[in-house]
């Protein structure tokens, strides 16, 4: 179970670092995730939680991002120059990770 819901972070992540858009990587990887889900009996609510923060992690990291876009053209600074200071989205894709590997919540990781 953690090899599948690696996998579907994974390719959410793919998915976003090539099109930069979390909610067309969430929507791109929908229906293999469901169907990962469904083979190896995944809760479908750990799985969705699972698409979503780590389609945020990735688009927070990305320097092609709009968000750091925006932020690099407001502070007048590269892109590359503030990845170093983002502390929230490094946090919640270790926490995201620590969940998988660890299987909790236990209540949706059956």
């Amino acid at each position: 179970k953690r090899g599948a819901e690696l996998t579907i972070a994974a390719l959410v992540s793919i998915a976003n670092l090539c099109t930069a858009n979390n909610t067309i990587a969430i929507l791109t990887t929908g229906k293999v995730s469901r169907e990962i889900t469904e083979k190896y009996g995944l809760d479908p609510r750990k799985t969705a939680s699972i698409l979503d923060t780590f389609s945020c992690f990735i688009q927070g990291l990305i320097p092609y991002g709009a968000q750091l876009l925006l932020a690099s053209k407001l502070a007048g600074v590269s892109p590359i120059d503030i990845i170093p200071n983002l502390y929230y989205p490094f946090i919640m894709g270790f926490c995201a990770l620590l969940s998988i590997l660890l299987r909790y919540p236990r209540r949706y990781s059956r």
